[in-house]
């Protein structure tokens, strides 16, 4: 597709078959590209040939020789932003599509051991690219019109998939026994207990961090879950559809529900709705336990010990039904208490910082500095109000200033957040 021959050389492949499914895709179509980069420049034209190129040219004690392709993946990073043409598009790629396909090829020799040393400012960071993409955001109601055009299978998969928040890979390889398990030993405690069936809560290991992720069915979920297994043949997998499957099941109901779109819709979204609806609401350690992501073991003990995660989960129950049944009714009631909650948290965050950085003669200086570090204008609307009383001025300002102080570090702390998620999703 690049004018290359696949590369079927040895150490290519053992790379390749190292990756996702899904991952090894895309970096085959990347490594073409470098290919078809290294065969303009006359470089080794193979991963075999050019791993035992680098490994001579490490023996140099001349720099220029000794971090060739170093130096060489800044130049292909400038060579497909300007003379390379993509065969769909017929233009180069974006700074952000360049990029990933430097980083596979930095893959690519870091998994031979040879990482590759890049000059500080010849490539950008991730984190100073703009992508041309950016993630769709969903809200439940959105979900909601979704779930309704889907069959039993759709839905299911989207009711799984809006309570488990896993990466697509852990959600393609659940397995349909250890689910049914789950569910068997839910129904039996709640008997055993005289009580109701409640949430069923199990741990995973996420494939890509190696992380233990406390994972939750809602109820209604589980009763879809319980169709579902009724409805449809038995396979090893509760879900036997590949990564790219489960991508388009999301993008086709979407496009069904005919809701208003801001971005890029894939599986991942769901991850990131997870993520936004527990922020501020429960705190960045339980968080990070549930999405797989690492705690230290003491954390992760007092966690599991006084079960924060399911009582975290409980809590947000109500405000992720897709049939409005989780909760017994009370969905707007708890959901109006938690968004209080929620401003009040990030109102005394700002409060603790604006004691740090403030002395009694200094509250002014430790204002403009907040306010500076948070882009916030100080004018306050006071003053185009009538208000001419200094002290009447700086209390209303003041509270005004809080206000929107907390608001800017939920924004800043949720996109820190969401960043960590998608630099670790790549």
């Amino acid at each position: 597709m690049n004018n290359v021959e696949m590369d079927n050389s040895k150490a290519t492949l053992e790379w390749l078959n190292s990756q996702k499914q899904n991952t090894r895709w895309q970096y085959q179509n990347r490594f073409e590209l470098w290919l078809q980069y290294c065969k303009i420049k006359k470089i080794a034209s193979c991963g075999s040939e050019q791993l035992e190129d680098i490994k001579a040219r490490r023996l140099s004690n001349d720099n220029t020789e000794k971090y060739f392709y170093d130096n060489e993946i800044p130049r292909f990073f400038k060579w497909l932003q300007s003379e390379y043409k993509s065969k769909t598009t017929q233009k180069p790629l974006s700074e952000s599509s360049a990029l990933s396909v430097c980083t596979a090829i930095r893959g690519f020799f870091a998994y031979h051991r040879y990482s590759l040393e890049i000059k500080k400012d010849a490539l950008p960071s991730s984190e100073k690219v703009e992508g041309t993409q950016q993630d769709h955001s969903f809200d439940i109601y959105q979900l909601r019109s979704m779930f309704n055009m889907g069959d039993l299978r759709e839905r299911t998969i989207l009711a799984c998939a809006k309570d488990l928040w896993l990466r697509v890979g852990d959600f393609a390889s659940l397995n349909r026994d250890l689910i049914e398990l789950y569910i068997k030993r839910e129904q039996e405690q709640a008997e055993n207990e005289n009580r109701d069936v409640d949430i069923v809560e199990f741990e995973l290991t996420s494939q890509k961090e190696k992380e233990p992720c406390s994972c939750h069915l809602s109820r209604e979920t589980v009763e879809l879950l319980k169709d579902y297994m009724k409805t449809y043949p038995k396979t090893e997998r509760l879900f036997p559809i590949t990564e790219d499957a489960l991508n388009d099941l999301i993008r086709n109901l979407a496009k069904k529900s005919k809701i208003t779109l801001t971005g890029r819709v894939r599986f991942h979204c769901l991850r990131k709705f997870g993520i936004t609806l527990m922020h501020g609401k429960v705190t960045e350690p339980v968080m990070k336990y549930m999405i797989g992501k690492h705690i230290s073991k003491d954390l992760k003990t007092y966690i599991q010990n006084n079960r924060e995660t399911f009582k975290a989960f409980k809590t947000i129950e109500p405000l992720i039904s897709l049939t409005k049944q989780n909760g017994n009714g009370v969905n707007q009631k708890l959901s109006e208490q938690l968004e209080d909650l929620k401003k009040e948290t990030f109102k005394r965050m700002a409060f603790q910082q604006v004691l740090q950085k403030m002395f009694p003669e200094e509250m002014g200086k430790a204002i403009r500095e907040l306010a500076k570090e948070y882009n916030i204008e100080l004018i306050p609307e006071q003053e185009q109000k009538g208000l001419t009383t200094k002290t009447q001025l700086w209390s209303l300002s003041l509270e005004n200033f809080i206000t929107e102080l907390g608001k800017r570090i939920e924004q800043k702390d949720l996109e820190r957040i969401l960043s960590e998620n998608d630099n670790n999703n790549h």
